[in-house]
């Protein structure tokens, strides 16, 4: 995937193929997306008008990845097919509720990103579309109904600070997280911005056998009232030593690891999930015909290839075959639908406690 590649490489510089005056337009829209999100939307809504982008050829997405992820995967995607994209940005929960607020309007296309369970959770907010490339993907990641889509496999970790843990007591269980020698120092984010923040709390609840309303006042004890403010905060407090362990993904860790920045990470020996993010077509989606597009490209072989060599992230297709450097890790039996089911009355306990203690 040679683009894609160029882009990481490049930055935001993105290659410059011109196949019409048409593509020539989108081509200056990606160097005006290097800008501030105000000055791109301006831009791009001044050459719209200019040109006339045709309806056809739009296709409007609503993400939660991070610019990093999304970037090179959108633009690669409008230079092979001529679809301008606008992109819209936000926390997998703040999406989804635009999206909501917008169903009627038929405001959104296309929700990328976000754990599967957040996708089942609010089904009602997506149409099925089974992707031409069904056959090549694990069957364990499917949805049931076609609601959605995986696109990368994300088994969650742990992660501690080695210059103030040592390797034999750093937790190696997700038991080893609740000894007294922890609480107050496990780096969480707030499960109100974090999807991630949810499907740990998920994971422990099936592990242990446990409840929402048992786990997450047990947990936040454990936590001693101290949340981040975002899961980009995890790694960075850990290094510090503001906190001496955290929980996060796999992708995220690993590439900040091979970023030089000193922390290191743990499998959990009692097991984790390895949820996929996923991508799923919007209710009354103006644009469906492109939607099923992009779902067909971001799950191609070559697409799945350069997500995981550059993002870390492991390939839900079973003809890409794992780079030896990706760790072994004991897969629990996550249920995504059980998780879905029991995610509302989490978040209500969840904002109880933490509204009760100030946060």
């Amino acid at each position: 995937m040679a683009h894609l590649k160029a882009e990481r490489n490049k930055g935001k510089n993105f290659s410059k193929r011109i196949y019409s005056l048409l593509l020539a337009v989108f081509c200056l829209m990606f160097v005006i997306s290097g800008c501030g999100k105000d000055a791109r939307e301006t831009e791009i809504e001044q050459l719209s008008k200019k040109y006339s982008v045709p309806k056809e050829k739009q296709l409007v997405i609503c993400t939660s990845h991070k610019e990093e992820v999304y970037l090179p995967i959108i633009r690669e995607f409008e230079v092979r097919t001529g679809i301008w994209v606008e992109i819209r940005t936000g926390g997998t929960a703040e999406m989804m509720d635009k999206i909501e607020s917008g169903l009627e309007n038929g405001e959104c296309d296309i929700m990328f990103g976000g754990g599967a369970e957040s996708y089942e959770a609010r089904k009602e907010l997506f149409v099925p579309y089974s992707t031409s490339e069904n056959e090549n993907l694990n069957q364990a990641y499917l949805s049931q109904e076609n609601l959605w889509t995986p696109f990368t496999e994300l088994p969650i970790v742990f992660v501690y600070n080695p210059k103030l843990v040592s390797v034999t007591d750093a937790p190696k269980s997700w038991h080893d997280l609740f000894l007294s020698k922890w609480k107050g120092l496990i780096a969480f984010a707030d499960m109100e911005v974090s999807g991630t923040s949810y499907t740990i709390i998920s994971t422990m609840e099936q592990l242990f056998d446990e409840g929402p309303e048992s786990l997450i006042p047990r947990f936040y004890e454990q936590l001693n009232g101290n949340i981040l403010a975002s899961s980009g905060d995890i790694l960075p407090s850990v290094e510090s030593g503001k906190y001496l362990v955290g929980i996060t993904l796999e992708e995220t860790a690993k590439k900040y690891i091979e970023s030089g920045h000193d922390i290191a990470m743990i499998y959990p020996s009692d097991g984790t999930c390895a949820i996929p993010d996923a991508c799923a077509i919007v209710k009354n989606a103006p644009h469906s015909y492109n939607a099923g597009k992009f779902i067909d490209f971001i799950v191609s072989q070559d697409t799945q290839k350069f997500a995981m060599e550059e993002f870390h992230r492991r390939p839900v297709r079973t003809d890409v075959e794992l780079l030896s450097e990706y760790g072994r890790i004991d897969l629990m039996d996550f249920d995504i639908k059980k998780s879905a089911s029991e995610e509302k009355e989490a978040m209500k306990i969840w904002r109880e406690i933490t509204k009760q203690e100030g946060n």
